[in-house]
C-alpha cells in the first residue's frame, strides 16, 4: 500500500479541534488514495466549527472528488453540490469554478445533460476573470472528457487541442502530458489508432523524464500506462505480432500495485482484463481466466458498463477457449446484456458541440438589466419573446432534419448547439427578471432559496420587493414548465411590478391576486375562447415586522407556519389565478400574527410531486428509471418539522440531499421551488 502522506505520519497529531481539523484535512488533501482521502476528510469534519466554512467545503469537495473517481456520481454529486453552496457564500471564486467542473464531469455520468455545459459555463466565467490559463485548459480538458462520452470524439479533440495549446505556451509540462493521453483517446474514438499511439508515447516520455509528488499528476501518469497497455493488445491481436503483446506487458509490469493500492478499482480490472488478453494471445487460456477470476470480487467496488463488458466478454472469450461451452454461454448472456444496455444510454446522448461558455460579457449585460427601470422591463420581455419564438423555430428545423435521413450527425449537431444558446440566452433573461440573492437577504436576512427548474428555464418563479413598512414574498407556480412555462412567468413578473408597488397595494394580498387573475385572463383570451385550466398558482405574503404580523392570500398553493415544533397550515383559496370553471368573486386576505423564531415556507408543487425511493426492478430498463412514489405533502411537512429549528442554510442544503436521496437518480418531472423566511 502507497503511504498516504509519510511526512504527515512523522508530525504527532494537534491537541485541539481546531488544529485536528486542519491537520486531517492536510493529509486528505495531499493523500494518493482514495478511501484514505474519503477517511480523513469525514475526520476532518467531525472536528471542524459551524464557522470553518472554507474547512469545510474543502473537506467536502475532496470526498465529492474521491467517490467520482470509483464512479459514484451520485454520492459525488451530494457533497460537491455542499462544497459549491459554501463556497458561493464566502465568495471563493478559485473554489467554486472547482466545484462547477466537478458538478458538470457528475451531473454527465447521471445523465442530467440539461446542467452540465451549464455548470461548465459558469466555471470558464470564473477562470476567464481571474486570468487562470491552466485551469481554463483544465476546463477545456473536462469538456472534451464529456464529449467523448456523449459520442462527439471530433469535438473532444478540438478540445483537447485548446488545452494543448494553452499548456504549450504556459510550459506547464505534465498538464501537456495530460493533454496528449486525452487526445489519444479521443484518436482511439475516431478509429485513428496509430495516432492515438503517438499520442500516448508524447504523453509517457514527459511523465517518465518529470518529476513530481502530486497525486493528481501520478494518477495521470498510470492512467497513460494503462492507454498504452490496452493500445498495445490491441494492436497484437490484430496484426498477431508479439512486439505489441511484448511491450502491452512492460507497462503492465509498470503499473504493478498502483490501482488497487489507491483504490482505483475499475482501473485495476481493466489492468487484469489487459493481461488476461495478454496471456490469451501467449496461449495460457487457464492463467488469464485465473487472472479474471481473481479480480471477480472488485467488480462490487468498480462501476462503469464499458468495464462489465469488455470483463464478461474476456471471460466468456476464455471458458471458449478451454472447452466450457455452458460457463462461456452463460458469461456471453451477461456482456450482451450490458452491451444493450450500453446502447440504450447512448441514444439518449444526441446533444451538441458547446461553445457558448465562451460568450462570457453576455453577464455584463445580466447585471445592467437588474438595475434598469421598468421601461427597461419591457425590453426584457421583447427579448426573451424573440428568443424564445428563435428556440421555438430552431426546435423545428431539429425535428425536420431529423426526417431527413441524408443530414449528417455534425449538421445535427450545428443546429442542438444554436438550440442550447438560444434556450440559455432566455434562461440569462429570466434570472435578470427575478429577485437577485442580495435584494433577498435585505429584506429577510434569515432566509433561503431552494430554486431548481426541471429544464433550463422554469415556470416557477419568485419575487421579493418592499412596499412602505411591508416585506412582500410572492411565490408562484404557472402552467406549465419550459418555454411555455417561462413565458407565464415572465408575465407574471411583470404584472407584480404594476400590481404589488405602494404599502396599500400589500396590505391587501387578496385583491393582488384579484388583478392578477383579471390581467391572466384578459391576457390568454383569445377571441370568444377561454383557456381553463391555464394561469398559475400563487401565494403572497406581506410581512410587518412593526406589528409582527403577515397578511397573506393563496391561489391554490399551501403555506406553512412552524412554531417551537407545531405544524400550522396556512388557510387559503382553491382557485388559481387564471380561468377556473368554479370560481369566487374575490380572492381572501387572511392575518397571521407572527412570534421572533417562525419559520414560514411558501413553495410550488413540483418537491410534492417529484417521484422516488428504491427503483423497482423490471425488465423494461426505462419504466425502472421513473417508477417509485411521490415525495408527497406529507413527506414535505415531516422534513420541515425534522429541520425548521436549523439555520436556513443548513435546512436549504439538506433539503437539496434529501431530494437527490429520493430521486434516487430519476429525472425531474417539474420544476421545484421552495421559499424559507425567518422570522
Amino acid at each position: 500500500m502507497i503511504p498516504w502522506n509519510v511526512s504527515a505520519q512523522k508530525t504527532p497529531v494537534p491537541p485541539n479541534d481546531s488544529d485536528k481539523a486542519s491537520y486531517y484535512n492536510g493529509i486528505a488533501s495531499n493523500s494518493g488514495n482514495i478511501d484514505s482521502v474519503i477517511h480523513f476528510a469525514t475526520l476532518s469534519l467531525k472536528y471542524c466549527n459551524q464557522t470553518d466554512y472554507s474547512l469545510i467545503a474543502s473537506n467536502y469537495f475532496c470526498i465529492s472528488k474521491s467517490y467520482y473517481m470509483q464512479n459514484k456520481s451520485t454520492e459525488a454529486l451530494t457533497y460537491c453540490l455542499m462544497a459549491l453552496d459554501i463556497n458561493k457564500k464566502i465568495d471563493n471564486q478559485s473554489e467554486l469554478a472547482r466545484n462547477y467542473i466537478l458538478a458538470a464531469k457528475c451531473y454527465n455520468d447521471i445523465s442530467i445533460k440539461d446542467s452540465i455545459f451549464y455548470y461548465f459555463d459558469k466555471a470558464l466565467d470564473i477562470y476567464t476573470e481571474l486570468h487562470d490559463t491552466a485551469n481554463i485548459a483544465y476546463t477545456y480538458q473536462s469538456i472534451g472528457a464529456v464529449n467523448v462520452d456523449l459520442g462527439f470524439p471530433k469535438n473532444a479533440r478540438k478540445y483537447y487541442l485548446y488545452a494543448l495549446e494553452i499548456d504549450s505556451l504556459s510550459g506547464n509540462y505534465l498538464d501537456m502530458a495530460f493533454d496528449y493521453q486525452n487526445i489519444a483517446f479521443a484518436e482511439t474514438e475516431t478509429g485513428a489508432k496509430k495516432n492515438a499511439l503517438e499520442y500516448l508515447r508524447k504523453s509517457v516520455q514527459i511523465f517518465d523524464t518529470a518529476t513530481t509528488s502530486d497525486p493528481y499528476y501520478i494518477y495521470i501518469k498510470y492512467a497513460t500506462y494503462l492507454g498504452l497497455t490496452a493500445t498495445y493488445i490491441n494492436f497484437a491481436q490484430e496484426t498477431g505480432d508479439k512486439k505489441y503483446a511484448d511491450s502491452s506487458f512492460h507497462y503492465i509490469k509498470k503499473i504493478g500495485n498502483y490501482f488497487i493500492s489507491n483504490g482505483v478499482y475499475s482501473s485495476e480490472i481493466f489492468k487484469a482484463i489487459y493481461y488476461a488478453r495478454y496471456l490469451s494471445f501467449c496461449n495460457q487460456h487457464k492463467a488469464a481466466l485465473q487472472t479474471l477470476i481473481s479480480c471477480k470480487p472488485l467488480l462490487e467496488l468498480g462501476e462503469g458498463i464499458t468495464m462489465l463488458t469488455q470483463y464478461y466478454g474476456q471471460l466468456s472469450e476464455e471458458y471458449a477457449y478451454l472447452g466450457n461451452y455452458k460457463e462461456a454461454y452463460d458469461n456471453f448472456k451477461i456482456m450482451h446484456e450490458y452491451r444493450i444496455s450500453s446502447a440504450n444510454d447512448s441514444t439518449m446522448n444526441v446533444i451538441a458541440d458547446f461553445k457558448a461558455e465562451q460568450e462570457s460579457k453576455i453577464q455584463q449585460a445580466e447585471n445592467s438589466r437588474l438595475e434598469a427601470e421598468k421601461t427597461q422591463l419591457q425590453t426584457i420581455i421583447t427579448s426573451l419573446v424573440v428568443g424564445l419564438i428563435l428556440a421555438v423555430l430552431l426546435v423545428f428545423v431539429i425535428i425536420m432534419a431529423l426526417k431527413i435521413k441524408h443530414r449528417s450527425n455534425q449538421q445535427l449537431s450545428d443546429v442542438n448547439k444554436k438550440l442550447y444558446r438560444s434556450i440559455a440566452y432566455a434562461q440569462r433573461i429570466q434570472k435578470a427578471a427575478i429577485t437577485a440573492q442580495k435584494e433577498i437577504n435585505r429584506l429577510f436576512p434569515e432566509n433561503f432559496v431552494f430554486y431548481r427548474p426541471r429544464d433550463i428555464l422554469s415556470g416557477d418563479f419568485y419575487h421579493i420587493t418592499q412596499c412602505g413598512r411591508y416585506h412582500v414574498l410572492v411565490t408562484a407556480d404557472c402552467t406549465g414548465h419550459g418555454i411555455p412555462g417561462a413565458c407565464l412567468s415572465m408575465l407574471g413578473i411583470s404584472a407584480l411590478k404594476e400590481f404589488c408597488v405602494s404599502e396599500k397595494d400589500a396590505e391587501n394580498p387578496g385583491t393582488i391576486l384579484d388583478r392578477m387573475r383579471n390581467f391572466v385572463k384578459s391576457t390568454l383570451t383569445s377571441g370568444n375562447q377561454s383557456a381553463i385550466g391555464e394561469g398559475m398558482d400563487m401565494t403572497i405574503c406581506s410581512f410587518d415586522f412593526e406589528a409582527m404580523e403577515m397578511r397573506y392570500a393563496t391561489a391554490n398553493q399551501t403555506a406553512y407556519l412552524i412554531r417551537r415544533g407545531e405544524v400550522h397550515k396556512l388557510r387559503g383559496d382553491s382557485m388559481p389565478v387564471g380561468f377556473y370553471v368554479v370560481e369566487i368573486e374575490h380572492f381572501t386576505t387572511y392575518i397571521q400574527p407572527l412570534e421572533k423564531g417562525d419559520m414560514v415556507y411558501t413553495f410550488s408543487d413540483g418537491i410534492q410531486d417529484q417521484p422516488g425511493g428504491e427503483i423497482i426492478n423490471t425488465s423494461n430498463h426505462k419504466s425502472a428509471s421513473i417508477l417509485g412514489r411521490k415525495f408527497s405533502s406529507k413527506g414535505l411537512v415531516n422534513f420541515l418539522k425534522e429541520n425548521y429549528y436549523r439555520s436556513t442554510e443548513t435546512q436549504c442544503r439538506l433539503l437539496e440531499k434529501t431530494i437527490n436521496d429520493w430521486r434516487n437518480g430519476r429525472p425531474l418531472i417539474d420544476d421545484m421551488t421552495l421559499i424559507g423566511i425567518r422570522v
